[in-house]
């Protein structure tokens, strides 16, 4: 048998037939590979659209709190750590008294804390994920609010971390913990991301 016979043995007798062939093999795969979200999944998507939304009003509440001797004298929520403000605003009444205890010089000094305008990304990412559980993109959705957890506790310990530089400089009296906004921001996204999940696995 010469080259060219072996070549015309090989190759197909019907094109046709072998392209019928290669579609009905590969193209089932394809469109499994594309499989939709059934109406549950879609439901649940467009149901975890909702806690994600109601994280920018759980973000109102604080942060974290700062204390001193174990007497809160400050809370920070999301909105006034990204735009800056001035202390007395955010304080809870007792810092004239305890500058007074301490013969602190807080009156004579600036109160004024800079802003942080990366903390806004925690607003842009909980938006994010939940336009995204609207459309129905899931994977997308929850991305998005992995990176706005992240973005939480990173503001956090930057609080955390500013206010362990004061408490050496006040002999270790000021302290700083988590507050409210950040516990229920978790439980919503919690929430947001079980729904997400749980719709993920519900594909036709």
């Amino acid at each position: 048998m010469t080259l060219d016979e072996m070549k015309q043995s090989m190759l197909p007798s019907n094109p046709k037939e072998a392209y019928e062939k290669y579609q009905k093999e590969f193209g089932n795969k394809s469109v499994k590979s594309e499989s939709k979200t059934t109406m549950l999944g879609c439901m649940l998507n467009r149901i975890a659209g909702i806690p994600y939304l109601l994280i920018l009003l759980a973000l109102v509440l604080p942060l974290f709190t700062i204390t001193c001797s174990d007497v809160p004298i400050a809370e920070f929520n999301a909105y006034e750590i990204t735009i800056g403000g001035d202390l007395r605003t955010s304080s809870l009444g007792s810092l004239d008294q305890i500058a007074k205890e301490f013969n602190s010089s807080y009156k004579k000094n600036s109160t004024h804390y800079e802003a942080s305008p990366w903390v806004a990304g925690i607003f842009i990412c909980v938006i994010a994920a939940a336009v995204f559980s609207f459309k129905n993109e899931t994977v997308k959705a929850i991305v998005a609010a992995g990176i706005s957890v992240v973005y939480i506790w990173i503001t956090f310990l930057d609080g955390y971390f500013t206010c362990r530089n004061l408490s050496t400089d006040a002999m270790g009296l000021i302290s700083v913990s988590p507050g409210s906004g950040i516990y229920l921001s978790m439980v919503l996204i919690a929430v947001a991301l079980i729904m997400n999940i749980i719709a993920l696995t519900h594909k036709e």
